[in-house]
């Protein structure tokens, strides 16, 4: 359980430690000021504090050599030795075999060290877990940070109470619920908010202000118009309208029940792509084209089948493609599968991620979509905006219009995106959202915004 240590406790027991080792005694005090002490105030100290800063902050930030830092260590563990009571409890993490290695993996630049400093940290059930509500980022602010310490204090007090054991049966579930609980609770700054809105608010602020020096003015403008809709909970997918947008994505799954043959290249077998092609004439133009020969004639099938192939709902079986577990399950949740697909559109930090969801947040906020460069031109001056360049130049719309037209083609395929007139997937005319589509591209962008964050590029 975490412990409150006065100031006159630590001051006390790093002079005590002075006394026969001065060198000691001011790596404890650096130790502790790692750990959050500021020298006038008490310091909360839990067990994850020790570990992180033994571990990991020692070996890496402490430009000394290994003898250096396991007297560091060795400093510590008497310190808290002297401080008695619960504290004294953290020595054992200072003196434990496995800190010694460790110290002595970071040292030989082993490529398992940070592998094993990873497992160290999750092994006592004190590392925050990632739940269906969040998945902690890399890149945190301070206030995502600051909750992030206050559900580790929570599994802390679950460890030292006897109401989670590490390693014991259902211990994943258990420790998931009580993050969950700990994240419901409310927020430290008293406007009503719980620890988890207080997160998420600052994810979507850290989205909307994404760009160098949190001024990028031209991407702002584009996703001003649609931060109210992201910022709250996005309407419900009709299931009705998801299975219809779905057809096409519904039906190759049922085929992979059974198993759909490949040809040699790895493609799906032309007796299917012909299938296809009579099921949804509006994907092949068999009148002046004739029947479809390979998978890559039909552009909206090839696009199906690489999404569904990303997303694992089919894999690939020798010469022939199978439907996963997870396929069969969201073929029964057309709503859930429709925003998983269109969640998938988005994912990602790279050039083409950032067009998408420019272009998804201008079609939300009523642009038309086209293969032209329509949107393009509005999207380019915010990604130069933002940072992206192309070598040494910036991307110019042509570049711009290719990659937001690798995301309409799927787009299409999945029918989030329609021709407003005939509803042919191959119409180059403007793009309209179907409804469940609006429903679904807002739920997507809404995840992109407050998931975790990483750099930007």
């Amino acid at each position: 359980m975490p412990v409150e240590l006065s100031e006159r406790e630590l001051r006390d027991a790093i002079a005590v430690v002075g006394e026969w080792n001065r060198k000691g005694a001011q790596a404890a005090k650096s130790a502790f000021e790692w750990m959050g002490w500021e020298g006038e105030e008490p310091l909360c100290l839990r067990r994850y504090d020790v570990q992180l800063f033994v571990w990991y902050v020692l070996p890496r930030k402490y430009l000394v050599g290994l003898d250096d830092k396991e007297a560091v260590a060795a400093a510590l563990a008497k310190t808290l030795e002297r401080l008695g009571g619960q504290a004294a409890s953290y020595a054992e993490v200072c003196r434990a075999p496995e800190t010694q290695r460790l110290l002595r993996a970071w040292e030989a630049e082993d490529p398992a060290a940070p592998r094993t400093f990873r497992k160290l940290l999750d092994d006592p059930g004190i590392e925050p877990p990632d739940t269906d509500q969040l998945a902690w980022g890399s890149v945190m602010g301070f206030e995502e940070a600051r909750v992030r310490e206050q559900v580790a204090t929570a599994l802390e007090e679950a460890i030292e109470s006897g109401s989670l054991a590490p390693g014991g049966r259902g211990f994943a579930h258990r420790q998931a619920e009580i993050a969950k609980a700990a994240l419901r609770e409310p927020w430290d700054g008293e406007d009503g908010r719980s620890r988890l809105q207080a997160v998420q608010d600052e994810r979507l602020e850290g989205w909307l202000q994404r760009g160098p020096g949190g001024r990028a003015d031209a991407r702002r403008a584009i996703l001003d118009g649609i931060a109210a809709m992201v910022s709250g909970e996005p309407p419900a997918v009709d299931p009705g309208g998801a299975r219809s947008a779905l057809e096409p994505a519904l039906w190759l799954p049922e085929q992979g029940n059974e198993g759909i043959g490949l040809t040699q290249t790895g493609a799906l077998n032309r007796a299917l792509v012909r299938e296809v092609a009579e099921h949804w004439p509006s994907w092949w133009e068999a009148d002046l084209f004739g029947p479809p020969h390979r998978e890559d004639d039909v552009t909206p099938l090839w696009e199906l089948h690489q999404l569904l192939r990303e997303l694992r709902l089919l894999r690939r079986k020798g010469r022939r493609v199978l439907t996963t577990k997870r396929g069969r399950a969201l073929a029964g949740e057309p709503p859930t599968l429709l925003e998983a697909l269109a969640t998938e559109l988005l994912r990602g930090e790279n050039f083409y991620a950032a067009c998408a969801e420019l272009a998804v947040a201008l079609i939300l906020d009523g642009a038309p979509a086209d293969y032209g460069e329509t949107l393009a031109a509005r999207v380019q001056p915010a990604v130069v905006d933002v940072g992206w360049r192309a070598g040494e130049e910036p991307p110019s719309v042509r570049d711009v219009s290719w990659h937001i037209a690798a995301f309409l083609r799927p787009a299409e395929a999945i029918g989030v995106l329609v021709d407003e007139g005939s509803g042919s997937r191959l119409s180059r005319k403007p793009l309209v959202l179907s409804e469940a589509g609006r429903a679904a591209l807002a739920a997507a962008l809404r995840t992109r915004a407050l998931g975790p964050h990483n750099l930007y590029n």
